[in-house]
């Protein structure tokens, strides 16, 4: 092997070695036999859910993208692509009266995060869930059969993210020149939840994520793990999360005029199941004002066809995204989102603090009359110190 492949090789290997180690822990932990099989032997199946109307309507293909506010629902670091604060409030109805509710928040730090790169992201997110009225009706000792009406499940969900630039630059893989952006996020959450307003149970948990971007092809790659943390215990009974390793790829080619195209995969694996599901989006714009999304959810319990449309108009953008001929139940969400584009952030560079030489002292001539003394011509100096 010459020494051209060993570099190359190697450059390879420091650009991916993130990801595959990520997955391989990944792959690891789905091996290890759970507790519980099956679907919904995990708790808080809301977790499982699509948070983000534009992801819903590319069938929630969107870890290799996550370039909003909604990132921190599928992979945290697409976080550190944001260049403007970002905010969201979204409705989501599911199954029968099933309903949620969703407010984020996101914005660009003014410092350097801690590889180096300006701007990391931060982000905050909570999520409200009612799972619908459960009927119970006891029979009384005098005979009747009162109806009492509760609430099946409720939840709460708080989320904080972090993300930031790890590295940019050119690489050489094998001959290709990739001009690579990589990105590195996590995110903390509190989880409650709360059964027929009796059985209450929290936990934490947290998710993590990379993301990979080639500027010259337009690909990205993205990986991601979440909710991975202690269980739910109600009572005596401990219930785990929905843990969820997500593997996605998305490719955006060159077009003409004022429009683009986005094409994803992905590739999601829910830990505590034993069950996968493989999702595939496609997404157009125009002028950057319509978008228009179509997408395919299958191997998965509720699969079928998605669509979304979404408006921008200045700062302000409306989105909608629905499942349609899903085998269980449809879904659709819209949301309401805006960008703070006035807001300007200074760059956080390291300022250099510089010390010159001191000049030579002016040479003073003999006293004349009538005449200044006469100075030395002033020399520039060659000498610095910068740290």
């Amino acid at each position: 092997m010459n020494s051209a492949t060993t570099a190359s090789t190697g450059a390879c290997w420091r650009v991916f070695r993130l990801p595959v180690l990520f997955a391989a822990a990944g792959l690891l932990f789905y091996s290890v036999p759970a507790r519980a099989g099956g679907a919904g032997s995990s708790g808080v199946q809301i977790l499982k859910s699509d948070i983000s109307p534009r992801a819903a309507g590319m069938a929630g293909s969107f870890a290799a993208v996550a370039d909003d506010v909604y990132a921190m629902n599928y992979n945290p670091a697409g976080l550190g692509q944001l260049y403007l604060p970002q905010a969201s409030a979204m409705y989501y109805s599911g199954f029968d009266d099933s309903r949620l509710n969703y407010f984020a928040f996101a914005m660009p730090l003014p410092v350097q995060g801690v590889a180096g790169y300006d701007k990391p992201g931060v982000g905050i997110s909570a999520l409200f869930t009612n799972s619908g009225d459960f009927v119970y009706r006891p029979i009384q000792p005098d005979g009747t059969v009162p109806a009492i009406s509760m609430n099946a499940e409720t939840t709460k969900v708080v989320t904080l993210s972090y993300a930031e630039k790890v590295y940019a630059g050119e690489t050489n893989l094998e001959g290709y020149k990739a001009n690579i952006e990589q990105y590195l996020g996590v995110s903390a959450k509190y989880v409650n939840s709360r059964l027929l307003d009796t059985y209450s149970a929290s936990a934490l948990a947290m998710d993590a994520g990379w993301l990979v971007r080639d500027l010259n092809s337009g690909i990205s790659l993205g990986v991601s793990a979440a909710n991975l943390g202690s269980g739910l215990k109600y009572y005596e009974q401990n219930t785990p999360l929905p843990s969820i390793l997500r593997v996605g790829a998305a490719f955006q080619p060159p077009t003409v005029m004022s429009q683009s195209l986005l094409f994803t995969v992905d590739g999601d694996m829910y830990l505590q199941e034993k069950l996968t599901s493989l999702r595939a989006g496609i997404e157009y714009r125009f002028q950057d004002i319509f978008a228009l999304r179509l997408g395919y959810k299958g191997l998965d319990d509720n699969k079928g066809m998605a669509f979304g449309m979404g408006v921008n108009y200045q700062n302000f953008s409306l989105d909608f995204g629905m499942l349609v001929s899903g085998q269980v139940f449809n879904t659709s969400q819209m949301a309401f989102s805006y960008q703070f584009a006035g807001w300007h952030m200074a760059e956080a560079k390291k300022k250099q603090r510089v010390w010159l030489a001191p000049e030579p002292k002016a040479r003073q001539s003999g006293p004349s009359s009538g005449s200044a003394p006469k100075q030395a011509p002033k020399k520039d100096s060659d000498f610095f110190w910068i740290y």
